[in-house]
């Protein structure tokens, strides 16, 4: 079998851009604070609720950011015998044949192993009003829904997926 390989979905970069979009907001927050001048001057507090606001804008774009950094990182790489789970330095090695069972609560797959168990979750969810998807992956290149890596597992691993 030949090597494969899931990595995020392109859709993880809209966080980056999301992030980026927040630090410009945050920015151009801060700089009305010192920028005042005149009549048109603001009371201290409006101006330290302000300031505060802009941070709090900073912390979540500096957040988003490591989320995006994070999922880049991370994949997991489908071998012959085994599969890899790759997250920044550390990787995990389990054979196929320490699967038990695979378990599907929501939207996260728990591979149940012959000691102790793995989550496999969304790196994270596309949200339209009401509807919560979650965000596919990239199989060598090719963009494919989420379940997908599942099935692929479930295959290899020769247990049938229980809802």
């Amino acid at each position: 079998m030949e090597l494969v390989r899931y990595r995020a979905g392109e859709a993880i970069r809209w966080l980056q851009t999301g992030a980026e979009n927040i630090r410009k907001g945050a920015t151009l927050r801060g700089k009305s604070v010192v920028k005042q001048a005149g009549v048109d001057q603001r009371t201290f507090g409006e101006n330290v609720k302000t300031a505060a606001g802009a941070l709090v804008d900073l912390g979540k774009s500096a957040y988003a950011d490591m989320l995006h950094n994070q999922a880049q990182a991370s994949e997991y790489v489908l071998q012959d015998d085994h599969f890899d789970i790759v997250k920044g330095a550390s990787l995990k090695t389990i054979p196929y044949e320490r699967v038990k069972a695979i378990q599907m609560r929501n939207d996260r797959a728990v591979l149940v192993l012959d000691k102790g168990d793995l989550t496999i979750k969304p790196v994270a969810h596309i949200v339209a009003g009401r509807m919560r998807v979650p965000v596919g992956w990239t199989r060598n290149g090719t963009e494919v829904p989420f379940d997908l890596l599942i099935e692929e597992l479930a295959a290899r691993c020769h247990v049938e997926i229980q809802e």
